[in-house]
């Protein structure tokens, strides 16, 4: 088999880069109409007269349960035509549609309480942009770094804020300690797919030059801080700082790795 041409191997990188930046725009879009979408409930819903409030109750409710049936039938339809890349990419984004109707209406109907559901997912939709383009830019295991210590931070902050709570104190206590046990089964399999390089049941987790270091430090570090703050809810200050400089460290050892 013949090797390509150096021009055929630069119009391919050029090919994968615009690829990406597309993908990126497109993650920027529904983000932004995301948040959009959540400023209108939370100016009719939560702040709203009494009659947008129960027209708006109404909406919320049925796109709850449409939302959770898109997304049962998005997964389902996604498995079942996994061998058919266009139609298994419409199943993803159908249950993508369905996952975000599902959680955001029944936070915002749950949580109606002085607007605090809508509040979280105003702040929530951003986060979870910013951490989808650094999936899209970064390496895997950047990617995956990312997510656990913003998710770290998160159920530190959680663990604080509801340790006075009576109905939630003991729930997020749990949350936090089983969110450890994940993170300690998460380095097993980051150990299992480091002798396979880089490979997990034979698909790809992580880059082949991974700096393994990182990972295991991470999840680690992680895992200590979700038991320390169960288990002493008053450090979860000091913690989030921790868990901040750690993010910050890592976004710019990868962001070196990239130049």
């Amino acid at each position: 088999m013949s090797k390509k041409s150096i021009s055929q191997k630069r119009m391919d990188r050029e090919q994968q880069e615009n690829h990406t930046l597309s993908r990126i725009y497109y993650v920027f879009l529904l983000g932004l109409i995301a948040e959009v979408y959540l400023f209108l409930v939370y100016r009719f819903y939560a702040w709203g007269s009494v009659g947008s409030m129960l027209v708006w109750h109404k909406v919320l409710t049925v796109l709850t349960w449409v939302g959770l049936a898109a997304l049962v039938a998005g997964v389902a339809g996604a498995v079942i035509k996994r061998q058919e890349k266009k139609l298994r990419n419409i199943m993803i984004w159908v249950a993508g549609a369905g996952a975000f109707f599902f959680v955001s209406s029944w936070v915002v109907t749950y949580f109606f309480s002085n607007g605090a559901g809508v509040t979280a997912m105003c702040i929530l939709v951003p986060i979870l942009a910013v951490l989808a383009l650094v999936y899209l830019l970064y390496q895997h295991e950047c990617a995956l770094c990312s997510v656990v210590l913003s998710g770290a931070m998160f159920s530190v902050w959680l663990r604080g804020a509801s340790s006075a709570s009576a109905m939630w104190r003991w729930a997020v206590m749990a949350g936090c300690i089983l969110v450890a046990v994940i993170l300690a089964a998460a380095i097993y399999l980051t150990t299992k797919a480091q002798k396979d390089g880089g490979k997990l049941w034979k698909i790809r987790i992580f880059s082949v030059d991974c700096d393994y270091r990182i990972v295991y430090a991470v999840l680690g570090v992680a895992a200590a801080a979700l038991l320390l703050a169960a288990a002493l809810p008053g450090i979860g200050y000091y913690l989030m700082w921790a868990l901040g400089v750690l993010l910050f460290a890592e976004l710019v050892f990868y962001t070196t790795k990239l130049m």
